[in-house]
């Protein structure tokens, strides 16, 4: 099983203990992100579409408990883009609008579906948490990167405001995501590892938490490495190209017949750096058995003779 589907175990777990406001209220969200809505024979009707089996018999089992109807898988189908199946869930024409009202998605005084997210159903906190488990159980994924992909968490909408009020109903909650569209869905994203983290906590899954924690120290180790080999790798290029230049200003020397001219501690560190191309200025002046401030108040010496040399 892959993380978001590790999120989703914990989430249905978790909704063994829903109170009966706290079904109506992620089983709404679960219309808003896999329901399709519309009207047969002048009654309004839907069918939902999940495309993981204990979701789907999670959100049947709910149904029934709250509406003494059962859904049924009316047919499956294939996900061209995933190659996954998702089951079809439909309901008897004769509970759909009784469902749909009190679910908050059709106004009877208006013989239309409603549009965003019935206040009554997200009056406490524990609603609007359940709100989001539902949703997240229904149009939700989160990519960590052991899936080749960044951190990443999102919520799939069929209908704008009700992203938007979601989008709300989180921030109130302390988690902050951004909302875009895409293609004909509305898409509340996360990326901050940080704020994922809350996310999973306010969902109340735990385990996946404590597994999502522990990528990030594996992440962090692995970038506190990667940035101790570059540094060492920086250094090291960097003693590269001033034993280089060193070696060229001594040799610049030689061909100048200067270095007769030079005091006896100067020819000493023009003899050694060419015999020891590869050191570092520590390691020559260990060598040399002298300070490395004294090495290198002696090098910037000997490079400046050097330099006052006509080419």
């Amino acid at each position: 099983m892959n993380f978001t589907g590790d999120i989703k175990k914990e989430i249905i777990h978790r909704s063994e203990k829903w109170s009966e406001s706290e079904k109506r209220a992620a089983l709404s969200a679960f219309f808003r992100t896999s329901g399709t809505l519309g009207v047969q024979d002048g009654t309004p009707t839907f069918f939902l579409v999940s495309e993981t089996e204990m979701v789907a018999e999670r959100f049947m089992q709910i149904f029934a408990d709250l509406f003494g109807v059962e859904l049924v898988v009316s047919h499956a189908t294939m996900d061209r883009m995933s190659g996954r199946d998702k089951l079809v869930l439909s309901c008897p024409l004769l509970t759909s609008q009784t469902a749909l009202q009190r679910l908050g998605l059709w106004q009877e005084s208006k013989v239309d579906f409603r549009q965003g997210v019935l206040p009554s159903l997200v009056k406490t906190e524990d609603d609007q948490i359940a709100y989001i488990q539902g949703a997240f159980l229904g149009g939700g994924s989160c990519n960590t990167p052991k899936n080749g992909a960044g951190y990443h968490l999102e919520l799939v909408f069929i209908e704008k405001k009700t992203a938007q009020n979601v989008r709300r109903i989180l921030d109130e909650l302390g988690v902050f995501a951004k909302l875009i569209t895409r293609k004909e869905t509305y898409v509340l994203y996360i990326k901050s590892k940080e704020i994922i983290s809350d996310f999973l906590a306010i969902c109340g899954a735990d385990g996946a938490l404590k597994k999502f924690g522990a990528i990030l120290e594996e992440r962090d180790v692995a970038n506190q490495n990667n940035r101790a080999r570059n540094c060492f790798s920086g250094n090291a290029d960097k003693t590269a190209i001033a034993s280089v230049k060193q070696v060229m200003a001594i040799q610049k020397l030689t061909d100048n017949n200067a270095l007769s001219d030079l005091s006896e501690d100067l020819r000493l560190l023009a003899r050694t750096r060419l015999a020891y191309p590869e050191m570092n200025l520590r390691e020559l002046a260990e060598k040399l058995n002298v300070s490395k401030s004294c090495l290198n108040h002696r090098m910037r010496k000997l490079m400046q003779i050097a330099d006052e040399l006509e080419d």
